[in-house]
């Protein structure tokens, strides 16, 4: 009962940040009130107050919210260990574009600049997604390139932010039809001849630990947002079990099946149940598919 209690919570939760940002997105920050998102969910001031204590609160909850929704397309197909560390690596940067044009609300409210003006609660956030990307970043140049590229990958990481950066807000304020498979091989090939050029000897690096401390939070670890660490240790546990098996590819199937769906913004429940069905049909799987299930779905009334 206590566990039906915490997924509807996280439902409302997940529905009052939709909210806010549509809402945002169309009026701006300093325009839209915390009693207009609560009319648009449908709730009382009071209850979104108990989720959000201050407006302040739900923008950064609304930051982290859709980056870490980017950020968990990549986490997922990184645990698939059939692609080669350097189409991998693409296809995360694949995944993760597709998400920024599929969150089109939220990143029109990123790229208008909308929030509340600088705090520390603010620039915390904004160190914590640096953390995110930058610990993302530095086990795929390991994954390519061996703890040889490690005096270089501070100047690699900046430079890839960079890039990262300006392709977005080019997909976000312009027309062109860039696309995110192709998007995602060119920045894999850059990276490719800015790492080949550190380690032929041919640059030498401008920055170290030490001048980057400042930007080193999460390097430590996987960096998750506290709300989705436990989804996402939920999709390593059912991957590992997975690679366990003496035949793992059809489970691998459906697994990125299921993880295809829930990049949408609108994914398919009764595809979800069914191929999470699939699943638990196979004893070793039941266990952690049922936990991700229930991460990744709502939960049905019976």
């Amino acid at each position: 009962m206590e566990e039906d209690i915490e997924v509807n919570d996280m439902d409302k939760r997940k529905a009052i940040l939709e909210a806010a940002v549509e809402l945002i997105a169309e009026k701006g920050y300093t325009h839209t009130s915390m009693q207009q998102i609560a009319d648009s969910v449908g709730v009382s001031k009071g209850s979104l107050y108990s989720f959000f204590p201050s407006k302040e609160d739900l923008i950064i909850s609304i930051y982290e919210h859709y980056q870490q929704l980017v950020f968990e397309r990549a986490f997922v197909v990184g645990l698939d260990g059939n692609l080669p560390p350097y189409e991998r690596f693409a296809k995360q940067f694949q995944v993760q574009f597709e998400g920024i044009l599929e969150y089109k609300s939220y990143m029109k409210m990123h790229m208008r600049g909308e929030s509340a003006q600088s705090s520390e609660k603010l620039e915390g956030m904004g160190h914590r997604m640096r953390g995110r990307l930058f610990s993302w970043l530095e086990r795929n140049l390991i994954d390519l390139y061996g703890e040889e590229i490690a005096p270089y990958k501070w100047d690699l990481m900046w430079m890839t932010q960079s890039i990262y950066t300006s392709y977005t807000g080019l997909m976000i304020s312009s027309e062109s039809l860039l696309s995110p498979e192709k998007l995602g091989k060119h920045i894999v090939r850059q990276i490719d001849i800015l790492a080949s050029d550190f380690l032929s000897g041919n640059s030498t690096p401008l920055l170290d630990d030490e001048m980057m401390r400042p930007f080193s939070v999460g390097m430590d670890r996987e960096g998750a947002f506290t709300s989705f660490e436990k989804r996402e240790n939920a999709w390593k546990a059912l991957y590992n079990d997975i690679h366990e098996l003496k035949q793992p590819q059809y489970y691998l199937e459906v697994t990125d099946r299921i993880s295809e769906e829930s990049r949408k913004s609108k994914p398919d429940e009764i595809v979800m149940r069914g191929l999470f069905h699939l699943l638990k049909e196979e004893d070793a799987l039941k266990e952690h598919a049922q936990v991700l299930e229930t991460q990744i779905l709502p939960a049905t009334e019976h």
